[in-house]
């Protein structure tokens, strides 16, 4: 007797999660949320970029980027799985203090 193999259920593929910063800003602190977990990242360079793979399965998924700048630009970007879900952008005098949020959730 010969038996053949069943295909096993496909696995599900991770969610993508990508954050984009660019311009001329001074970034004082940038401060990265995912599910609750907390980074935060001081004098930072632009442009910036995080890509983070979040495992399928997990339900409902909360992410939030904080930033502080000041003097230029900057522009902001959150895309989940390829697509663009917000985007901001501000300008700051030298010496001032500006914020920028961005945030979002997905789901399997």
């Amino acid at each position: 007797m010969t038996t053949v193999p069943t295909s096993a259920s496909p696995v599900a593929k991770p969610h993508v999660l990508e954050l984009e910063v660019t311009g001329s800003a001074v970034i004082a602190t940038l401060t990265f949320t995912l599910d609750g977990q907390v980074s935060e990242e001081q004098q930072v360079k632009l442009p910036w970029r995080k890509t983070v793979e979040v495992p399928a399965g997990g339900g409902k998924h909360e992410w939030q980027l904080s930033l502080r700048h000041s003097g230029g630009t900057m522009a902001a970007t959150g895309t989940v799985n390829g697509k663009l879900v917000t985007q901001t952008a501000g300008r700051g005098s030298p010496g001032s203090t500006n914020t920028a949020n961005l945030s979002g959730t997905f789901r399997d």
